[in-house]
């Protein structure tokens, strides 16, 4: 309310009130510029497929590592040292391939300032290993090849266990539950799938399978009649799509079932069920039994399963579980290394973030040196699942 008309304010008064207005408005300015130029953000980037056949993979990473800082940010940022940083998720397209992730690469570390991040596929990972180890970068990567991590390795880490810790529970499980026993094995023609090919041959062979054949495809691909016709003409009981990318694998399903093969699909790595699904159909797909880095029924993936689909309109593929918990165990570490830009000392400090709890409940712990030479993975919980009636149901898990 105005002062009273009939109450004459001292002319003194008014010039001391006015000033006092003045110094009053100018400090609350100087205060907000103060507190934004102590504003600190904490980059983490992502290097994945965020289209192509490899999308599902690639933007689980992105989005979950941005639904794990959105949860930090939420409850007032990472406090480090007394500070307290807003945690900002980068990531670019390497589109699967390892010349645009060298690129990708020295965006992030040359011009976003970048010390901490993520890689989603083995060719990017071996690409940049060396100058990872260079540039002091901390890396956590979800690269299957058992080259990306090695006795060397100070700044790599794996964000999940590797297939050779999880390959040989799921060809066990198979040797229980399925009776027939001539399968054939279908990877891309990459790092990846060449060790995976080399990995699954072993384990089925000395699970008393008979391996007809080892088979090879290029990433990118879309027709592959005449490698299923060769395939097909084997007589497989069983199909392992093993590596291959999401929407890859639904199509080798649908192509294979159009082709006139009954038998069995499983996939012994990179889960993609819902991928495979969408592209092959319920019928063709039904009763393949997947690999699953999540029990589908569990509430801490739900919880992250919705606010993928709110923000990218689809379910997610489920590697966003392992990419959410290990930001949490990267950014753990960094809490305990007491620093945000001495990544020495963040590298140094995963073994005192671990053991921790994964967002399923699950214990997340610190090893991996029995088969790399040094203690720089997550190892994580898996799940086996078969697909029923169009959904992943998880009926055992592997460790």
């Amino acid at each position: 309310m105005d002062i009273n008309p009939l109450i004459q304010e001292d002319p003194k008064a008014r010039t001391f009130r006015k000033l006092a207005g003045t110094a009053l408005v100018g400090f609350g300015l100087t205060i907000c510029m103060l507190s934004a130029a102590s504003a600190q953000t904490l980059k983490i980037g992502v290097i994945g497929a965020l289209t192509g056949p490899g999308a599902p993979w690639g933007l689980a990473a992105q989005h979950g590592a941005r639904i794990l800082a959105a949860d930090v940010n939420a409850k007032g940022g990472l406090e480090v040292s007394g500070k307290t940083y807003k945690v900002e998720v980068v990531a670019y397209d390497d589109q699967y391939k390892a010349t645009d992730a060298v690129a990708a690469y020295q965006r992030l570390v040359k011009q976003d300032d970048v010390k901490f991040l993520i890689l989603m596929s083995s060719p990017s990972t071996m690409a940049l290993k060396q100058s990872i180890e260079d540039d002091k970068i901390v890396a956590l990567t979800s690269g299957i090849t058992p080259f990306a991590v090695d006795a060397k390795s100070k700044y790599m880490f794996r964000l999940f266990s590797n297939p050779v810790d999880y390959v040989p529970s799921f060809v066990a499980w198979l040797k229980d539950n399925v009776p027939q026993r001539r399968v054939v094995i279908l990877n891309p023609n990459d790092e990846a799938g060449l060790d995976q090919n080399q990995l699954c041959e072993g384990l089925y062979k000395k699970a008393g399978f008979n391996v007809l054949g080892k088979e090879l495809f290029e990433r990118g691909q879309k027709d592959f009649q005449p490698l299923l016709t060769k395939i097909v003409g084997m007589k497989p009981d069983v199909i392992d799509l093993a590596s291959t990318a999401p929407a890859t694998a639904g199509i080798l399903v649908r192509q294979t079932r159009e082709l006139g093969y009954k038998g069995l699909f499983v996939k012994s790595s990179g889960p993609s069920p819902r991928e495979v699904v969408a592209a092959a159909g319920k019928e063709a797909s039904e009763g393949m039994v997947n690999l699953l880095y999540v029990d589908p029924a569990n509430p801490g993936y739900k919880s992250i399963a919705t606010e993928y689909k709110r923000a990218v309109g689809q379910d997610p593929n489920e590697i966003i579980v392992p990419f959410y918990d290990a930001t949490n165990v990267l950014l753990r570490a960094i809490q305990k290394s007491g620093s945000v830009s001495d990544t020495t000392k963040v590298a140094a400090s995963f073994s005192q973030a671990l053991p921790m709890k994964s967002v399923q409940g699950d214990t997340l712990t610190l090893g991996g040196k029995a088969h790399s030479g040094v203690d720089h993975q997550i190892m994580t919980v898996d799940y086996i699942g078969v697909i029923k009636n169009g959904e992943p149901v998880a009926v055992g898990k592997v460790r």
